[in-house]
């Protein structure tokens, strides 16, 4: 198995300056990499003001700031897949499967996958069921896949 080589600070800056320069991105004491931005989930969806945080050694995270509190779908008390119903911490993909790693350009996979959950949420608005997929929070991977087979029977 060839090892993919990690991509630095300023290989994942270059990948947001070309594909997200409408937002600001820039490097904080040579650790941090941050993108500010607003994103819409589709030509007609709404905008909303992100903030993304990469510090090395760690997954990205994504936050929604604005709309400072979104909105819950009807009959609904919190957010779905977020890690953090005040800071509004979006759940993009889930680390113990390792979908993202440090070889992997944040341009193309997280902040896709951020514009990606805010079409989700969209439509959880509307229909009142989270259609993005996902896991429950705290599952393993060996339990999903477990519970997804004994769904299928």
């Amino acid at each position: 198995m060839i090892k993919k080589k990690k991509l630095t600070l300023y290989n994942q800056l270059g990948g947001l300056k070309r594909d997200f320069a409408f937002g600001e991105s820039k490097i904080i004491n040579g650790k941090t990499l941050q993108w500010l931005g607003t994103l819409k989930s589709s030509p007609i969806g709404d905008e909303y003001k992100v903030k993304l945080i990469y510090e090395v050694g760690n997954s990205p995270k994504v936050f929604v700031l604005e709309p400072s509190l979104l909105k819950l779908a009807d009959g609904e008390t919190k957010l779905p897949h977020v890690y953090d119903q005040k800071k509004q911490r979006l759940c993009l993909f889930y680390p113990d499967w390792k979908e993202w790693n440090s070889s992997k350009s944040i341009a193309q996979t997280v902040m896709v996958w951020a514009i990606e959950w805010l079409y989700h949420y969209e439509l959880w608005l509307i229909t009142g069921e989270w259609l993005g997929g996902g896991t429950v929070h705290g599952e393993t991977k060996k339990d999903t896949i477990k519970n997804e087979a004994d769904n299928s029977i």
